[in-house]
């Protein structure tokens, strides 16, 4: 089982779109993926789910709910738990315990007892932000993704991912690594885009991905359908862009 997150301190920048699409795109390959919303916007949960549902990652660690209860079958090999603004206050409700940087650890625990080996990939949305949930969801995870746009912004959310990974690493998870950054909304033909193509290869050699997403009208329509880019439009460059993208994930 391989748990990624993805992460990036600047919000806007395309995660939750990369969560959904990679998510769907290794259950097209036959992967057993298990997507956990960790943002308390809900953005993901929302692209996904008609209504909104009473349990959530929230009640799960809280123990209000088993875990059947919170694990919605989207279609085959996609599973979710959802999350909502109740969520917000985990931080509050946990900072002060000696382990709260182990709790989604803990819980994964669960997952693994009651699904085994039915469970390929899980994929955390995590909140752009670097509080307790990232916090927790880098201590639980194997790889983080940074997706990012081609600006100054971007790239600060980004060396502040990598510090805090770089300090997890050190403390509570040896095995943790960046595996990839990656644009979204690109084009690589603007002089800041190759300016920052060039930075990066620089500042963090062998990280930055050979895929890069294009913009697409596809990408930003489907979530309103509550679809994912290869339902709602299995011929866009947004599906083309997210399919070469789960290869080199699979091949990484």
């Amino acid at each position: 089982m391989k748990i990624l997150s993805f992460a990036n301190r600047k919000g806007g920048v395309g995660k939750t779109t990369s969560a959904l699409n990679v998510g769907a795109g290794l259950a097209l390959q036959g992967k057993k993926v298990l997507l956990i919303d960790l943002d308390p916007q809900g953005n993901l949960s929302q692209s996904m789910l008609s209504e909104a549902p009473k349990n959530t990652i929230f009640t799960l660690v809280m123990q209000e709910c088993s875990l059947k209860e919170a694990v919605f079958k989207i279609r085959n090999n996609l599973l979710l738990i959802p999350c909502n603004t109740n969520f917000a206050r985990f931080e509050k409700q946990f900072a002060g315990e000696s382990d709260s940087q182990f709790i989604l650890s803990d819980f994964l625990d669960a997952v693994r007892k009651q699904y085994g080996d039915q469970i390929d990939f899980i994929i955390f949305d995590c909140p752009p932000s670097l509080g307790l949930i990232t916090i927790n969801a880098f201590v639980a995870s194997s790889e983080v993704y940074v997706p990012m746009e081609a600006q100054q912004y971007s790239l600060e959310g980004l060396n502040q991912v990598k510090q805090e990974v770089d300090k997890i690493r050190k403390r509570q998870n040896k095995e943790l690594i960046i595996k990839g950054l990656f644009f979204s909304r690109h084009n690589p033909r603007t002089y800041i885009s190759r300016d920052m193509m060039d930075l990066l290869e620089k500042d963090y050699p062998g990280l930055l991905m050979k895929t890069y997403i294009r913009r697409n009208v596809a990408l930003e329509e489907s979530p309103s359908m509550r679809q994912d880019i290869f339902q709602y439009d299995p011929e866009s460059h947004g599906a083309e862009d997210y399919s070469k993208l789960v290869s080199e994930i699979i091949n990484g």
